[in-house]
């Protein structure tokens, strides 16, 4: 009958020997050596089953391993008149620190590790240079103001349906870059086609929030190069949007 070996890979002895601890649940402060050192050996000879290449520093660990046994089988003289160190007193203790700062940086890598594949399904928008005019331009928007617009604008955004749980969910998707520019010439050529456009109406055909902005953003420019004229003839009435007729 055939008999097959699966081992896993482990950075180092100290990998191993935590994996070791944490798979028979054993106590970090009480670590029965004799158990732990014959289960690191057994790993070795299976590496050396399937010819693979036993690093210094796992062999290292098992002579470290055998020589903390030896001491623990030898009988301890305690000298009452001084005080012993704990090194003296338990073999273990020096392997106990250094699982114990092993065990407080693996669960920091594991942490680090998690935020890493959170960020993963996120992205974030580049940085952007606006060049302003040094020339303050005045807008001149007929029966409204600037707020009128950014409430309009509001009452577009929230027309735009969330997840059905209404709660952020992360999910992998293509970016899509959205420009002034481009806004700025579909603009122009809807205002072409149809000279009057109710302001609402611009937002009728955008996927999500971020074109939405890009054409609003569009929108003031066009305003500003006095492109387009916005005007409001009542209260509660539609913002209209037309093409300025240069004469």
């Amino acid at each position: 009958m055939a008999y097959h070996i699966k081992l896993e890979a482990f950075e180092g002895p100290l990998d191993l020997l935590f994996h070791l601890i944490e798979k028979h649940e054993i106590d970090l402060y009480d670590i029965p050596i004799t158990q732990i050192t014959e289960q690191y050996i057994q790993y070795l000879k299976g590496m050396e089953a399937l010819d693979l290449e036993i690093t210094s520093e796992f062999l290292v660990m098992a002579a470290t391993l055998l020589e903390i046994k030896s001491k623990m089988l030898l009988p301890i003289e305690v000298n009452e008149s001084h005080q012993m160190e704990l090194e003296a007193l338990d073999p273990r203790y020096v392997l106990v620190q250094k699982l114990l700062e092993y065990k407080k940086y693996k669960l920091a890598a594991e942490s680090f590790k998690e935020r890493e594949n959170a960020l993963n399904y996120l992205y974030f928008k580049p940085r952007e240079e606006f060049v302003f005019e040094t020339e303050e331009t005045p807008v001149v928007l007929e029966g409204l103001g600037l707020s009128d617009l950014l409430k309009a604008l509001e009452k577009a955004l929230a027309g735009k349906k969330l997840s059905p749980t209404g709660k952020e969910t992360l999910r992998q998707m293509q970016r899509e870059t959205f420009t002034i520019e481009d806004k700025i010439q579909d603009l122009l050529q809807r205002l072409s086609l149809e000279p009057t456009l109710k302001f609402n109406h611009i937002f009728d055909d955008l996927s999500c929030r971020n074109e939405i902005i890009t054409a609003f953003l569009a929108l003031l420019e066009l305003i500003r190069l006095k492109e387009i004229t916005v005007k409001q003839e009542r209260c509660f009435t539609d913002i209209l949007v037309e093409k300025k007729i240069n004469y």
